[in-house]
């Protein structure tokens, strides 16, 4: 599948996992297949995902809150290069407006763009 480590192109991660090649949560039949993210606008990544409010992106964070499961996380190196930094699921969601507050101010986001908190944990694979 992935290497860790290695850079892709978003068109090398679609091919392989399918959805949206320009969403930061990629869905594909309704599950969110990876996440590419950029550190600017998530600083703690891998481990802590920034939900944004726009409607499509925030569904993806619902749904990725909600399915279960490990999916392949990349983070932006440069102009068309994503690393993988392995498979990770998500082990906690948050809204509240003072638990997406300080992860906002630390970010390229505003505070009232933040509308959830995911935290995130690597699988360990064997």
């Amino acid at each position: 599948m992935f290497e860790k480590g290695k850079s892709y192109s978003r068109e090398e991660i679609h091919a392989v996992v399918g959805g949206n090649k320009h969403s930061y949560l990629p869905r594909k039949k309704g599950k969110v297949v990876a996440a590419c993210l950029r550190p600017d606008l998530n600083p703690d990544a891998p481990h802590i995902i920034l939900c944004n409010s726009c409607p499509p992106e925030r569904a993806a964070g619902e749904q990725l809150a909600r399915q279960g499961g490990a999916i392949p996380v990349f983070l932006k190196e440069g102009a068309g290069s994503w690393t993988y930094q392995g498979l990770f699921r998500v082990v906690g969601s948050d809204t509240h407006p003072d638990v997406c507050a300080p992860h906002a101010a630390r970010s390229a986001w505003t505070r009232g763009q933040i509308k959830r908190v995911l935290r995130l944990e690597k699988q360990v694979q064997f």
